[in-house]
């Protein structure tokens, strides 16, 4: 008797414990090997999750929020997530210059196409083109985007550079022409921006070794003081800002147009072959990690995903709003997955580790959240 009395006794606390657990280590208690690859040398991925469960109750939204190794001072190279905030900040700066628009052609000095902001920000989110978002970069340029980064209330973040061209850092920028109609031209001029102050965070220098420019291991370990940086709570409180606005004060809102805010919100959440890129090379999940990228092929009918990743260096970031028929949740991650500890090399495990990883945590959330 006394034996089974301990029996109950045990389960008992062991189901009470699993209750008090956030839907994070729910999730990364599961058995399912592509969450075990990750477990078993935990402490050499980098791993920061974020989670935001958005809750109806009579008609008021409220976030839940769950934390999983958030620690702003340590850095990770955040890569192509720093996208969203420039393609949002390019409409911001449409609507400060009344005679140009989404639609009006343009060009960049010793660029060789005219285009639109429409299709870059199209290109961005479809295919994560860093052309395109370099043109908007030029448009911008990094005074103009740090300070719009302070506006939205997320003051750690940092944009030092370009995306994988030489000069990437180059502080000043092109020159662009927009042609409104055949009799009226819009420049905006070549502008020099400030050279930023190093960041003063943890783990700035990476590694055992890297490759140079010129293709040489250096053993030494990989300076990231002046990259680009956009931490996992500022991700997602920027993706919080796209899709409640409500929930902030005016001075951090975004100020787009309704029209804007649905063109961005449709774009985060376009496949390629939908944007007219080849669907065998830009196959559906191609920037999708969470849920799909162990995948080729996307049900947007049950799930959908608005994000943003990015990949480089060994870093794998995503910031996604998920929405079922039932649940609606923010999830923003990053994973370190580099086992050499060589930068620059292009060996990475992403598709080993980090984007299944992926995939399965985004399944495990949904699971768990549908099961409340």
């Amino acid at each position: 008797m006394k034996k089974l009395f301990y029996q109950i006794l045990c389960l008992s606390l062991l189901f009470s414990c699993k209750s008090q657990l956030s839907p994070i280590e729910l999730a990364l208690n599961s058995n399912n090997e592509k969450i075990l690859k990750v477990k078993k040398n935990i402490s050499s991925h980098d791993l920061q999750i974020k989670l935001s469960v958005i809750n109806n109750n009579k008609g008021k939204k409220k976030f839940n929020d769950y934390n999983y190794q958030i620690v702003e001072k340590n850095y990770f190279y955040p890569a192509s997530t720093v996208k969203l905030p420039i393609a949002i900040f390019a409409m911001e700066k449409l609507n400060e210059s009344p005679e140009i628009n989404l639609d009006t052609p343009f060009k960049v000095e010793n660029d060789s196409i005219i285009t639109t902001i429409r299709k870059e920000i199209i290109s961005v989110f479809s295919i994560s083109s860093n052309e395109s978002n370099n043109r908007l970069f030029e448009f911008l340029g990094q005074d103009y985007i740090n300070e719009k980064l302070k506006q939205k209330g997320m003051r750690k973040s940092k944009i030092f550079h370009r995306l994988s061209i030489e000069n990437s850092s180059d502080t000043k920028t092109k020159k662009l022409i927009f042609y409104p109609n055949d009799s009226l031209v819009v420049e905006f001029p070549s502008r020099n921006n400030k050279n930023l102050e190093k960041l003063n965070l943890n783990k700035l220098y990476k590694g055992i070794g890297h490759i140079n420019n010129k293709g040489i291991l250096i053993s030494k370990p990989m300076d990231f003081s002046r990259r680009n940086y956009l931490p996992i709570n500022e991700l997602n409180h920027l993706i919080k800002l796209v899709f409640f606005p409500e929930k902030f004060k005016n001075k951090n809102k975004l100020k787009l147009e309704e029209n804007q805010i649905e063109f961005l919100k449709k774009s985060m959440s376009i496949l390629p072959k939908d944007a007219g890129y080849d669907g065998e090379k830009y196959f559906d999940s191609y920037v999708k990690f969470f849920v799909y990228g162990d995948k080729k092929e996307i049900n947007s009918d049950k799930i959908k995903i608005f994000n943003k990743v990015g990949s480089a260096y060994g870093y794998l970031t995503e910031g996604a709003y998920i929405k079922t028929d039932n649940i609606s949740i923010i999830l923003s991650a990053t994973i370190k997955v580099n086992n050499n500890r060589i930068y620059n090399d292009d060996v990475y495990e992403y598709d080993s580790i980090g984007i299944p990883f992926f995939a399965e945590l985004g399944r495990e959330i949904i699971r768990i959240m549908q099961s409340k």
